[in-house]
């Protein structure tokens, strides 16, 4: 029997079947927030030196692999579009999981280079990223930006649960078993997360946000709010190159800090088990902050809001740069605490903006642009700190292109693309 559904308004409706499914989508980003996003930097030493490579040829593995995920962007959204994000979560989770545990055999640069480009790097971001938010996406409506940003919440409470479990882990038993351990987990969480969840909510006989239909439904009105704007239509908007651009900068410090947090740190004096602690504290920070994001978005012109925070990872870029004691670390974290903020931010406007019917669609083609745009962050630091030994010109380049990002959404507030009919 379908559930009760309640009228449209402004409360929350705490019983609908979607925030279940966000709640278990959420706990699959805690593991793959822990994982492959925070934890890759207590990786990323212990990597080197047992490979014997630079840190630049690791950050540039990361980098070529991100732009493979930028490729293959579009493909994802189809196939979430014609076969739904659950089995795309399925697929992911079970190959970035085998993917981990076949690190453990891996010695040589290519050997690493080979098992994240076929393995690990789709397989992860499909069941990490794309799924879930297509999922998500086809639940909410009124609520969408909370919802996305509960979603990437998981990310930060993962940082904070998961890294510093991790950097004991490799510091008594070794990377290579704790790739291990991290892929099993992987795989164990997404056959849960696929069992929980339902592409969308007609499966359940329900209507986004709970809300109960309209008693007298015109059907073509009813066609219309389902089909939103085309992904051609779509591209000739300024907001969407606007938005990509906006994210593309964003995403400078977002990839870059993720990965290379704790070397940085390392690089200031702190012992690894210290620089973990604040990269734990760098994640949980994000985790109310990207709640309280999401809050104002759904009220606010969401752009804006991006605008305004960018301001606040600039400062953050800025204090980090300076920095040289815990205290001051311990501002950098409070600044940068909005950089998982973007994504669901990003994904409500483009929901909002272009309708249901053709968003994974719409979505893969724009993520796939954004990651071709952004996969050389990762590496840039890494090729400064081995040209310079210090990460202070990379920290420096930062202030500005958040400084930029900041001017180019508050450009993008001003274009506003109309929403679709129904919304």
């Amino acid at each position: 029997m379908a559930e009760a559904a309640k009228p449209a308004g402004r409360s929350l409706n705490l019983a609908f079947f979607g925030w279940r499914v966000v709640l278990a989508l959420a706990l699959m980003r805690v593991i793959g927030g822990g994982v492959g996003l925070y934890g890759r930097g207590v990786f990323l030493l212990p990597m080197e030196e047992d490979l014997g490579v630079g840190r630049d040829s690791i950050s540039l593995v990361f980098a070529v692999t991100g732009l493979q995920v930028g490729l293959f962007a579009p493909v994802a959204g189809m196939l979430a579009q014609r076969y739904g994000g659950r089995k795309l979560l399925l697929f992911g989770a079970f190959t970035a999981g085998l993917g981990y545990v076949a690190l453990f055999w891996v010695n040589s640069l290519l050997a690493l280079f080979i098992v994240f480009a076929a393995l690990i790097s789709l397989g992860f971001n499909w069941a990490i990223f794309q799924a879930p938010t297509a999922i998500t996406n086809a639940w909410f409506s009124r609520r969408k930006a909370l919802a996305l940003s509960i979603l990437s919440a998981g990310i930060g409470l993962g940082g904070l649960l998961i890294v510093p479990t991790l950097e004991a882990l490799v510091r008594t038993n070794g990377w290579r078993a704790t790739s291990v351990v991290a892929g099993v987990v992987i795989i164990i969480f997404g056959f849960a997360a696929s069992a929980i969840v339902r592409n969308a909510p007609e499966e359940r006989g329900l209507h986004p946000d709970g809300d109960a239909a309209p008693r007298r439904a015109d059907p073509s009105a009813t066609a219309q709010a389902a089909a939103g704007l085309t992904p051609r239509q779509a591209i000739r908007t300024p907001l969407y190159w606007l938005l990509l651009l906006g994210v593309v900068l964003w995403l400078s410090a977002y990839g870059s800090l993720g990965l290379h947090f704790i070397p940085i740190l390392v690089s200031k004096g702190e012992t690894t088990q210290t620089a973990a602690w604040f990269a734990g504290m760098y994640a949980i920070s994000t985790f109310p902050m990207v709640l309280l994001i999401g809050w104002l978005a759904d009220r606010f012109n969401g752009a804006l809001v991006l605008a305004a925070f960018a301001l606040s990872m600039a400062a953050a870029s800025l204090a980090l740069r300076l920095s040289e004691a815990p205290p001051g670390y311990a501002l950098a974290v409070l600044l940068v605490s909005p950089v998982e903020s973007v994504w669901p931010v990003f994904w409500a406007i483009l929901g909002r903006a272009y309708g249901r019917r053709w968003f994974d669609t719409i979505r893969g083609w724009i993520y796939g642009m954004v990651l071709l745009g952004s996969g050389g962050w990762s590496y840039l630091p890494g090729l400064v700190f081995e040209r310079t030994g210090s990460y202070d010109g990379w920290l420096t380049a930062l202030v500005f292109l958040m400084l930029a990002t900041s001017a180019v959404f508050l450009l993008a507030s001003r274009f506003p693309v109309r929403a679709a009919p129904g919304r």
